[in-house]
């Protein structure tokens, strides 16, 4: 069965993941919304699996990540991962960056020193390397092995963006710290470092509440990608500098009551279109981290 994984496919899976206010995105928003919580990014350990080196993971999977990262190091800027016959795909998406996507690597399988798909995010002014992903399309209940041992490595899929009975699987290794650990399909600390704001604790993630001010927060850093839109969103938030400046300093002190306070004072600054925007944004791009197995068992 092939495992070819084209071009077009990625698109169609960025710009579809990426188009908030379509009939799919408010779906999945009004589902996510009925069901009260996110599936996708369950919490893990904040003490063993926030950052490397996942101190929380089986001790082969903490080396295979170690030699990951090192192996990809060498790729760790655009222009090199260009060379290496990476090319971006669309853009930056909010909690995972941009998608650099090797084509010759999606035409073997899966190998675990050989990622199809590093991603790139905007950290301190410059285009960091802050993952990879591994990325192929087979049938949803697929017989590929996870090339790791956790339980917290599991494939997700975009169903809709392959022929008739196959689906796109998808697995995503953070080489930085992670809001639900090294496999989640959405790290929600990177929208906070492009802003330039220190992401809160990551023990908060435990509570469903705080999660969702959390997760809720950080898409509401990501500006709009239409240049006008994008405009006008530069200039509300340099009127909420001190707004974003106490979200800062709450999370350097890991002061959760101070952050809470900043982050509904924040939040409650968002208008109508905003808040829509980020919600609808959340439920889809959390849709497109489960599984087909996650979905149905949800909407069942």
């Amino acid at each position: 069965m092939s495992r070819i994984l084209s071009l077009v496919g990625v698109t169609i899976v960025v710009a579809g993941v990426m188009a908030p206010r379509s009939a799919l995105s408010q779906a999945t928003a009004d589902d996510h919304a009925a069901d009260g919580h996110s599936h996708a990014n369950a919490p893990v350990s904040c003490t063993t699996l926030a950052s490397p080196p996942w101190m929380g993971l089986p001790e082969l999977d903490r080396e295979q990540i170690a030699a990951l990262r090192l192996e990809m190091s060498a790729l760790n800027t655009p222009e090199a991962a260009r060379a290496a016959g990476f090319n971006p795909v669309l853009g930056d998406i909010p909690g995972m960056g941009v998608h650099y996507v090797n084509m010759l690597r999606n035409m073997d399988g899966v190998h675990i020193d050989a990622p199809d798909h590093l991603m790139f995010s905007t950290i301190d002014g410059q285009e960091q390397l802050v993952g990879a992903a591994y990325a192929f399309i087979d049938a949803p209940d697929t017989d590929e092995p996870v090339p790791f041992q956790s339980d917290l490595a599991t494939w997700h899929d975009h169903p809709q963006f392959a022929d008739q009975g196959r689906t796109l699987h998808m697995l995503h290794i953070w080489f930085v710290p992670s809001s639900n650990g090294p496999f989640a399909g959405l790290n929600f600390w990177l929208p906070y470092r492009t802003a330039g704001i220190e992401p809160p604790s990551s023990c908060w993630m435990a509570d469903p509440a705080d999660a969702e001010r959390i997760q809720t927060v950080s898409f509401a850093l990501v500006p709009p990608r239409q240049p006008a839109a994008a405009d006008r969103f530069a200039e509300r938030q340099a009127a909420r500098g001190d707004m974003l400046s106490a979200l800062d300093a709450a999370a350097r002190a890991v002061d959760h009551d101070a952050w809470v306070a900043a982050a509904d004072r924040f939040l409650s600054d968002l208008n109508d279109a905003e808040r829509t925007a980020v919600q609808q944004l959340l439920g889809v791009l959390n849709d497109a981290q489960m599984s087909t197995a996650q979905r149905e068992e949800i909407r069942n």
